[in-house]
């Protein structure tokens, strides 16, 4: 049976890159074979890549059925018993001439589905199998190639700030750093910087920092002329500058290391990284990621230098243990 997503969750930035990889996780949980909507932002991103292309306009002269299956689903689902029991009312019975569009935001995060594999409840590695193929499709599509890490070790951070950084509308977005959209201070992004750089030595790495123009000022007061680091700013996301968008994106995936923001936009990135390290802070959609390729931070940005200097591993998964997933 054959699927399609929609991108109907309103974001033209992380969000929809959210619902992509979520629907894709979603068809291979369920073994169903994915058909590609042409979606002009999302096309730049390899997501379509190499799948068969089945355009609106052709839907009912390839299939005899469409069924419409929608979210939201913003956060997934985290216990497999009760994805089982949501999916089996959710998706039709099995038919080839049957198509399947995921909307709304209906997605399981690939990361959530990395404790299934390793407890036995899924067979497939899902996780492994998306971060290599959107990694695979992207590099190829522009011309990547991953190399040994730069000399200097080259270090993009994403600050998310934007309206989200507007505490009086948004208290909830400085509660808990296991939140979605938490905003961490200052002091957390320069605790990260300095451990990276006793990890490889200073004036061995440069970092570029990445935010946009709204609420930037406690970013450029804090690491403008701040030495081997470089704030870019951008433009702010209502305007919708899909070229600065893509070649952000595209900067982020080419970087050496990445450090991840509570933002939609890098964290899917981090699954464009097969080769390349990741540092993330944990919460609520992205979690249990494997090291050493990917390291998490602690609260206060601390996260483990051995980590940083390990060598990139090409199976992940030995690292863990079943009964072992690191939270």
């Amino acid at each position: 049976m054959d699927f399609t997503i929609e991108f109907t969750s309103g974001g033209n930035h992380g969000h929809q890159l959210k619902d992509a990889l979520g629907g894709l996780t979603i068809g291979r949980l369920f073994n169903l074979n994915y058909v590609h909507t042409p979606y002009e932002y999302l096309d730049y991103f390899g997501l379509g890549f190499k799948y068969p292309i089945v355009e609106r306009a052709d839907r009912k002269l390839k299939y005899k059925n469409i069924v419409r299956v929608e979210g939201p689903l913003w956060c997934g689902i985290d216990d497999y018993e009760e994805l089982l029991q949501y999916f089996e009312k959710a998706l039709p019975k099995r038919s080839n001439d049957t198509l399947v569009i995921l909307e709304n935001a209906l997605r399981i995060h690939p990361f959530q589905t990395i404790p299934w594999y390793l407890e036995g409840r899924t067979t497939r590695n899902i996780f492994a199998e998306i971060q290599q193929e959107v990694s695979q499709n992207f590099n190829e599509l522009h011309s990547l190639k991953i190399n040994k890490f730069k000399s200097p070790v080259e270090v993009a951070v994403h600050i998310n700030r934007g309206t989200d950084y507007d505490r009086e509308k948004f208290p909830q977005h400085f509660t808990s750093p296991f939140a979605v959209r938490y905003m961490f201070d200052m002091d957390y992004y320069e605790n990260i910087i300095l451990h990276i750089e006793k990890a490889y030595g200073t004036g061995n790495v440069c970092f570029n920092i990445y935010t946009e123009k709204q609420n930037a000022e406690d970013i450029l007061q804090r690491f403008d002329k701040r030495k081997h680091t470089r704030v870019i700013i951008g433009s702010d996301r209502e305007e919708k500058n899909y070229d600065q968008i893509h070649s952000i994106f595209r900067s982020f995936v080419e970087a050496d290391i990445l450090v991840c923001s509570n933002s939609s936009f890098s964290v899917m990135c981090a699954y464009f990284r097969k080769g390349r390290k990741t540092v993330y802070h944990p919460h609520l959609q992205l979690r249990y990621l494997p090291e050493p390729n990917y390291i998490k931070t602690e609260d206060d940005g601390s996260l483990d230098i051995a980590l940083l200097q390990q060598e990139i591993t090409v199976d992940i998964f030995p690292f863990y243990s079943q009964g072992n997933i690191v939270q």
